[in-house]
C-alpha cells in the first residue's frame, strides 16, 4: 500500500510486524516507493522497466527475493510497506584449513523506508529479522543448511549496518579522468562480451583462484571467502547499462566494448557504464582485473606498464561515452603503481560512507573461527 491516506502505524518492536517476501505487486510498490531515492535520470515507469529487466538475468532471475516488513493483519497486496529490502543468492568460494569449498551466500541490496515512516524503528527491525533469515533462506539443497555470510554496500556510512553484525571492509578506490587520449602503443586490445567470458571467467581463471585460496588458507589462519567472478555478474551489470544507454541516447547503439586487456602480459579487466543524473555522476566502472603475479622485477614492470595502458584505454572508452571517470575498488600495490603512470596525482581514496563493503560474517557458529578475509572486494560484487 503506498496511498498517501493510511492506517495508524505500529510501533518498530510491535510483535504483529513480520518480514515477507513480497507478492508481484508489492515488489513493483516497493519500487515506486524507492524511485524516489534510485531513478535517476529515469521517470518511474521506466524505472520499473529496468528492475524488471534486470530481475530477467541469470544472476537474479530465480535468486533474488524481494522482502517487505509489513502487519501481519494485513491481507496480502494491501499491506502497508514499512520496509522494504532485496537479497541475491550469489555463489562463493570458502578456504579453510587446507581446503575450499563452493558455498551460497547473499547480496543485500535496495535497503528502503519512505522518508515519513524512518524514525520509528522500521528498518532496524526489518534488519534484525533479515539477518537471521538469509542464514538458511534458501539453502535447503546445500551440504552446509547455512550460508556462513552476506554482504552488503553501505551508502549511510559504517555504524548503522554494523549494529546487526555487517562489519565494514575494506573500502578503498581510485579514480582517473576521462580522456580523449590518443593511440595507445602498447598492445592493448578491446574486450568483448565473449572475450570477458574466456579471459575473466573461464574454468582456468577460477582453478587458479581456488588454487590460490587454499595455499592461503594452509599458511594462515581464518577462513577466507570470496564471491565467484562468474559471468553471471558482468552481465547483470551490463544489462543494467544497456538499459540505460537504449532510453537515454536512443540514437546510439548500445555499448559493445566491455573492457581490455593486454594478451602478451596476460592484464585483463572488465568495465561497465553508470549513467547519473547528471554528467559529472556518469562513471565508468573496472568491475573486474585479472592477472598473474609477477615472479620477477621485469615480470612486474612488465605487468604495471599493461596495467597502465589498459587505464588509458578505459579512460578513453569513459570519455567516449560522456563519462567523467574512471574508477575501480580496491587496488592492489601494482594496481596504485599503474595509476600513478597514468597521473602522478592520483590518490587512494578511503570511502567513509558510500558504498562500504560489509560482511556479516557467520562462519564462527559452524566451526570456521571468528575471522575471515575478504578476497576480490572489486565492484563486479556490488549489488
Amino acid at each position: 500500500m503506498i496511498a498517501a491516506e493510511i492506517p495508524a502505524l505500529p510501533a518498530g518492536e510491535s510483535p504483529d510486524l513480520i518480514l515477507v517476501p513480497a507478492t508481484a505487486s508489492e515488489r513493483i510498490a516497493s519500487i515506486r516507493l524507492n524511485s524516489v531515492a534510485w531513478k535517476g535520470p529515469l521517470d518511474v515507469e521506466k524505472y520499473i522497466a529496468r528492475e524488471n529487466h534486470l530481475l530477467q538475468q541469470r544472476l537474479t532471475r530465480d535468486g533474488l527475493t524481494c522482502w517487505i516488513l509489513v502487519d501481519r493483519n494485513e491481507p496480502e497486496d494491501e499491506r502497508t510497506i514499512l520496509s522494504s529490502c532485496e537479497s541475491y543468492r550469489k555463489t562463493a568460494l570458502l578456504a579453510h584449513d587446507g581446503q575450499v569449498e563452493k558455498v551460497s551466500t547473499h547480496g543485500v541490496g535496495s535497503v528502503y523506508c519512505r522518508p515519513d515512516f524512518r524514525g520509528k524503528g522500521y528498518a532496524k527491525r526489518m534488519l534484525e529479522e533479515l539477518s537471521t533469515k538469509l542464514e538458511t533462506w534458501e539453502m535447503e539443497k546445500e551440504p552446509r543448511r547455512k550460508s556462513p555470510f552476506t554482504v552488503l554496500f553501505s551508502d549511510i556510512g559504517k555504524k548503522f549496518y554494523a549494529q546487526f553484525g555487517w562489519r565494514p571492509f575494506s573500502s578503498s578506490h581510485m579514480s582517473l579522468p576521462a580522456t580523449e587520449g590518443g593511440p595507445e602503443k602498447a598492445p592493448t586490445r578491446d574486450l568483448f562480451a565473449k572475450d570477458v567470458q574466456k579471459c575473466l571467467c573461464s574454468e582456468d581463471v577460477f582453478a587458479k583462484l581456488r588454487e590460490q585460496m587454499l595455499v592461503a588458507s594452509q599458511k594462515t589462519s581464518g577462513a577466507k571467502i570470496a564471491i565467484l567472478p562468474n559471468f553471471d555478474h558482468f552481465v547483470w551489470h551490463w544489462a543494467r547499462e544497456e538499459f540505460y544507454a537504449e532510453n537515454l541516447i536512443p540514437a546510439r547503439s548500445p555499448p559493445v566494448v566491455k573492457g581490455a586487456g593486454d594478451d602478451q602480459a596476460r592484464v585483463y579487466c572488465a568495465w561497465n557504464r553508470n549513467f547519473g543524473e547528471a554528467p559529472e555522476d556518469n562513471v565508468l566502472y573496472i568491475l573486474r582485473w585479472v592477472y598473474d603475479d609477477p615472479t620477477s622485477p621485469a615480470e612486474e614492470q612488465a605487468t604495471i606498464q599493461a596495467m597502465a595502458a589498459i587505464l588509458r584505454r578505459a579512460q578513453q572508452e569513459a570519455h567516449e561515452w560522456n563519462m567523467s571517470k574512471v574508477e575501480f575498488w580496491n587496488p592492489t600495490p601494482l594496481l596504485q603503481k599503474a595509476v600513478i603512470l597514468v597521473d602522478p596525482e592520483a590518490e587512494l581514496v578511503h570511502r567513509e560512507k558510500e558504498s562500504i563493503s560489509s560482511l556479516r560474517w557467520t562462519g564462527e557458529e559452524q566451526g570456521l573461527g571468528k575471522d575471515v578475509e575478504w578476497w576480490l572486494n572489486e565492484k563486479y560484487t556490488w549489488c
